[in-house]
């Protein structure tokens, strides 16, 4: 094998090698190509030892109900270009009969289930079919190559599944106008679910490069920038011009989910107190004045899907002519009012269920300010964005600024080089050299407030870290950084 084929599977292999993924898109395209020629010589035969460098993806031992051979304990999932490949492992020998082991298949250009295949040893497969503007549609149709021994593999080539849908469905499947990532959720069931495994998604296995991200509307392209405002990882459940509420607007519902990409832990719950955002602290992505505010209504109740009283909410100027919408805020937790003035930084209240029919999350909108309309693209600055829920999922990648889109996982970037302490992990010329650059204005005034190099009582903020590993990272102008973060000044 050659050695750089080797050294692309010791990169797939090795997801937390350095802390944090790297900037761009190149390391991404690096692990789909090992990826790719790993997933072309699999073997559809029951024996999954040949999936050995495609990401598998673990799901708790233990949950189905004490049956192991519907007990699933990892998925893996490799969309190559004409055909999904999917390998599923279990506790025990996995069961072997009829429908045990069942797909939800999300492909398509919103966040939302496609297709739901049953496999069904030596017949032909359940095949239901979730059009978006349409009502679901059932059928038996042989769809799938599989196989059932030590693990489940199956293979569904294209074609199959494409003559199984309507046409619409079908062109989305593969070809330029596919989207660039697909999404499995494996289950067992008999009769009832046994077991869910957690979503698993994974960028299409196809000769690179091609556009990580999916198209946008015309202007999406140069949205208005923002900080992450809010401290956990989020799914963009619902992206601008969707299926649903935001069909003509920029627009953008952001939740934490779990593994399985629920809202709430149990799922279903009737309980807000279960809803992983519910509560979560929101904090100014900018500086900025209050426009108007509304803190008092209350929490609805989740999943109820009824008409729904006004939210609780804050509009604020930020400049630039625009105005930010951070609405759905949880009820008397709104610590702002009218013309007050916000510091970037500044608690904005709690992320809650007011206004909505759903379950707990953030509305986020960009406004022209006075006109308030119309509504404007936004992107978030300095992010990581993934595929899969949790920490070291291999398709995570660096992004200085990100034009929010459906589907994908959102947070923060780590700070400088895994939140090193800059004094400690300089040397003092380093340091010093640090100082002088600061001071020169490559940050603002309060990022020198920030940085633990000018403020010893305050650790950089991340904010701040990402510039410094731009600007500080290469050699001569702070030799120390480039030795602390070889490889990485972005």
């Amino acid at each position: 094998m050659p050695v750089s084929l080797l050294l692309l599977i010791g990169l797939l292999l090795t997801p937390d090698a350095q802390a944090g993924p790297p900037y761009g898109d190149g390391p991404i395209f690096a692990r789909i190509d090992a990826a790719r020629a790993i997933a072309e010589d699999v073997v559809i035969d029951g024996d999954g030892g040949d999936w050995s460098g495609i990401p598998a993806f673990a799901d708790p031992a233990g949950d189905a109900g004490g049956d192991p051979s519907r007990d699933i304990t990892s998925v893996s999932i490799a969309p190559l270009a004409d055909a999904l490949l999917v390998r599923i492992a279990t506790a025990g020998a996995p069961f072997s009969g009829e429908l045990a082991f069942w797909l939800y298949f999300d492909f398509m250009a919103h966040e939302r289930l496609d297709v739901e295949i049953g496999l069904y040893p030596g017949f032909d497969d359940i095949v239901w079919t979730y059009p978006e503007g349409g009502a679901p549609t059932f059928q038996f149709a042989n769809v799938s190559e599989l196989a059932i021994g030590g693990v489940v593999e199956a293979r569904i080539p294209y074609a199959l599944l494409g003559a199984a849908l309507p046409p619409a469905m079908a062109a989305a499947l593969t070809g330029p106008g596919a989207r660039s990532f697909v999404r499995v959720w494996a289950f067992t069931t008999h009769f009832d679910v046994v077991d869910r495994a957690a979503a698993v998604a994974s960028f299409r296995l196809v000769p690179t490069p091609y556009a990580l991200d999916p198209p946008l509307p015309p202007g999406g392209d140069t949205p208005f920038a923002l900080p992450f405002p809010l401290a956990a990882q989020q799914y963009v459940g619902q992206g601008a011009f969707g299926l649903t509420s935001h069909a003509s607007t920029w627009a953008y519902d952001l939740n934490q989910v779990t593994a399985t990409l629920d809202p709430d832990d149990p799922s279903p719950s009737a309980n807000l107190a279960d809803y992983l955002s519910f509560g979560e602290p929101l904090t100014a992505p900018l500086a900025g004045t209050v426009i108007s505010r509304a803190a008092t209504e209350a929490d609805q109740p989740p999943r109820t899907f009824d008409p729904f009283p006004p939210p609780n909410f804050v509009f604020m100027d930020v400049g630039s002519s625009v105005a930010l919408l951070f609405s759905h805020m949880r009820q008397n937790t709104v610590p702002v009012s009218p013309a007050q003035s916000v510091a970037a930084g500044a608690s904005l209240g709690e992320v809650g269920h007011s206004g909505s029919n759903t379950w707990p999350h953030l509305h986020l909108e960009a406004r022209q300010w006075p006109a308030d309309t119309p509504t404007l693209p936004l992107g978030l600055s300095e992010v990581e964005v993934g595929l899969n829920p949790g920490a070291g999922d291999p398709w995570q990648r660096r992004v200085a600024l990100w034009p929010i889109r459906e589907g994908f996982l959102v947070e923060r970037a780590g700070a400088f080089c895994g939140d090193l302490d800059l004094d400690e992990a300089l040397a003092a010329p380093d340091v010093a050299l640090l100082r002088g650059h600061l001071a020169g204005g490559s940050l603002g005034a309060e990022a020198l407030a920030r940085c633990t190099v000018i403020a010893p009582q305050r650790p950089c903020d991340v904010r701040d870290a990402v510039v410094l590993r731009r600007a500080l990272g290469p050699a001569p102008l702070a030799p120390g950084v480039a030795q602390v973060c070889p490889g990485v000044s972005g």
